[in-house]
């Protein structure tokens, strides 16, 4: 999905959707003429990233909790 229709759905607006996107906050790809592509993955992040802002966190505190989150969830066994 585009980052118009990732702004629809999450209801933040798409500067700030771009703004997460540049600090590798919000999974993207890109089109071959420039636009960002997000999965579905996107929406769920979103949320994370706005309930985060809500606690004052910056941009980098943020970007550590969700790889600290995406560990998690990986199974134990993978991680030893």
């Amino acid at each position: 999905m585009r980052i118009s229709e990732l702004a629809a759905r999450t209801g933040t607006p798409a500067a700030t959707l771009r703004r997460h996107g540049s600090a590798e906050l919000l999974p993207a790809s890109r089109t071959a003429s420039g636009h960002r592509l997000c999965c579905e993955e996107a929406v769920e992040r979103s949320a994370f990233v706005d309930a985060a802002k809500h606690l004052d966190l910056s941009l980098k505190a943020i970007n550590v909790l969700s790889a600290v989150r995406a560990r998690r969830s990986t199974p134990r066994r993978a991680l030893r």
